[in-house]
């Protein structure tokens, strides 16, 4: 999870007994101080299980990293190793506060520690449940004196600043969503990542400050657009678009093609063919329905709104209409997003299935290239919308394999496929 040197030192550190203050004549207080000398005496000898015991199933422990607010089930998964290898910490009580409910049920307190950090505070809650005492919250933070928060202000200036959008929009480890910037200098691009985790209901990924921005949705409206077509009666798989022997701007688009086909090589004069079929009253209709982003859709532009114009959707939005899509929750027959979803296969191997559809919109001299879809690997599911941008516009050379790329190695650094 975190680093080591951000909360704790990777190594052990001698114990003496920890340094109790003055005990309150009260007898629970000095049970309970007993108890959090002895959870902490349970650390410096690696005791996992009789420290983990302590805590309360549904506690939390927050360290001194902005990202570390773990609860207890991620507190010990990320303690495992370092306890395993008796590389824990020490932390001995200089003086401590405890104050109790008028029932004597819950308890709150506030101490200060001599650490491998320096001096630090610690505070938390105990409540009694079932007659047995557990820590619900633990805090931890450094302390800085007055004098020193000057040069500590200036030190954290610029981490605050990279950290801040990601807290902002509800990412719990920034850190780690930071090094996908490193995908888009290596491709020379800029643009945005937005993985979403359903089985944590979970948001991370790269910049998020464009994550709620709207784009034109380029191909990747392709996935609405034949959902629309199934469904309205408009075309079906065994529908042949036919070439008209015209030039076109991929050779892949001379020949008649077939729905998954088209699908496929993102043929564009299929799908506007397509969008006249079903008509500007159907398409608004379902557009509508689905709550597929802000279109600006009339008679005269059905064959182009999603290439051209005003027309916007951002990568939440994007993400939100792919998993209801594969969750099987839009407004349209099971066998219609059944059909789709078999269309938009684009990789499947031993580890993982990937699915998606690409996008490339060019507006201004500017292009951007879309990647929208979800994994699929070891029973679980992650949907993905990625947005890039070639930092020099004229140097598109490796532009359009890099939508899905960055894709499949953002999966890779996260930690979700090999």
């Amino acid at each position: 999870m975190k680093t080591l040197p951000i909360l704790f030192l990777a190594a052990v550190f001698a114990c003496n007994c920890p340094v109790t203050a003055q005990q309150p004549t009260d007898s629970v207080k000095t049970h309970l101080n007993r108890f959090i000398d002895q959870w902490h005496l349970d650390a410096a000898r690696g005791n996992f299980d009789a420290y983990f015991a302590f805590m309360s199933p549904g506690g939390v422990y927050i360290g001194t990293d902005p990202a570390e607010n773990w609860t207890t089930a991620e507190f010990a998964g990320w303690c495992r190793p370092h306890f395993d290898r008796k590389q824990t910490w020490s932390f001995n009580a200089v003086s401590r506060n405890i104050f109790l409910s008028p029932d004597e049920s819950v308890a709150w307190f506030d101490e200060l520690l001599t650490t491998q950090m320096g001096l630090c505070r610690g505070s938390g809650v105990i409540q009694k449940r079932n007659g047995d005492w557990k820590i619900e919250q633990y805090v931890l933070s450094a302390t800085i004196p007055n004098d020193m928060m000057r040069n500590v202000t200036g030190l954290k200036r610029l981490p605050d600043s990279l950290l801040l959008p990601y807290f902002i929009h509800g990412v719990k480890d920034p850190g780690k969503c930071l090094k996908l910037k490193s995908l888009f200098d290596e491709h020379r691009m800029t643009g945005t990542i937005l993985i979403f985790d359903p089985q944590k209901k979970e948001y991370y990924g790269y910049n998020p400050g464009r994550w709620d921005s709207g784009y034109l949705p380029a191909s990747t409206f392709k996935i609405a657009n034949a959902l629309i077509g199934l469904e309205t009666g408009a075309t079906d798989t065994a529908y042949i678009f036919k070439w008209n022997g015209e030039k076109r701007r991929l050779p892949e688009w001379e020949q008649n093609l077939k729905l998954g086909k088209a699908f496929a090589v993102s043929c564009v004069p299929c799908f506007q063919e397509l969008a006249r079929k079903i008509g500007f009253s159907r398409m608004n209709e379902y557009l509508q329905r689905f709550s597929y982003g802000a279109m600006d859709l009339h008679p005269g532009n059905i064959d182009s709104f999603w290439l051209e114009g005003n027309s916007r959707i951002t990568p939440r939005q994007q993400v939100d209409f792919i998993q209801r899509l594969y969750e099987e929750k839009l407004p349209v027959s099971r066998n219609t997003m059944r059909t789709i979803k078999g269309i938009m296969i684009n990789e499947r191997n031993d580890e993982y299935t990937l699915s998606g559809k690409t996008g490339w919109a060019i507006r201004n001299g500017s292009n951007r290239g879309w990647f929208v879809g979800y994994l699929e690997t070891s029973g679980r599911v992650y949907y993905v919308a990625i947005l890039i941008e070639p930092l020099d516009r004229n140097d598109v050379a490796d532009f359009a394999a890099a939508r899905k790329l960055i894709a499949i190695q953002a999966f890779r650094m996260v930690g979700l496929i090999r």
